[in-house]
């Protein structure tokens, strides 16, 4: 695979990075970029048209992406983190407060951080939470099912068959809460 570059496509900023398959694909990232996959042998004026004949799709993925949680939080100054963080460390506990008894676990030291790409993690061995600050963004069934997905994890620490079977017993529509952060 060769190194990823930028082009100017039709007034649309474009990375295409060059990879051994076989069908051009395109994303907007949250930054609002166009990344091109684009098959190793394929013609730059045939990965042009397509971004061109592409370009409505793509302009509508970039207003959606530009109002999306994603896209507040890589603006958001230091004043707002530390907002979603109080906001975040006085419902958490509330929540686990409310779970730990239904789920017969307890948790351990709660930890609250800003990061890009991850919602909760935990360390059973010890049962400390850290839940990511920028869930303040998203509706509240959101950041309970990320309490419930970590609190499942003091029970069954990977992400296999009987891990999704108890998140789901706890939380039946989970799936919905899921879906919102993938955006």
């Amino acid at each position: 695979m060769r190194p990823p570059f930028m082009e100017q496509i039709g007034g649309f900023d474009v990375q295409i990075t060059r990879k051994r398959i076989r069908n051009l694909s395109i994303r907007v990232n949250a930054n609002g970029i166009v990344e091109a996959s684009v098959p190793e042998r394929m013609a730059i004026s045939d990965v042009k048209s397509f971004i061109i004949r592409k370009s409505d799709w793509i302009y509508l993925q970039q207003k959606r992406l530009a109002h999306s949680p994603q896209a507040i939080a890589e603006r958001a100054t230091p004043e707002q983190t530390k907002e979603w963080r109080a906001l975040i460390s006085v419902i958490v506990p509330e929540l686990i407060a409310k779970w730990e008894p239904i789920m017969g676990v307890h948790a351990g030291k709660i930890a609250y951080r800003n990061m890009k790409s991850r919602w909760g993690s935990c360390q059973p061995s010890t049962g400390r939470l850290c839940f990511n600050t920028r869930l303040a963004l998203y509706p509240p069934e959101c950041l309970e099912y990320v309490v419930v997905h970590e609190l499942c994890h003091l029970r069954i620490p990977g992400h296999g068959p009987e891990f999704w079977k108890m998140v789901s017993h706890y939380l039946p529509n989970w799936k919905h809460a899921y879906e919102l952060l993938k955006h």
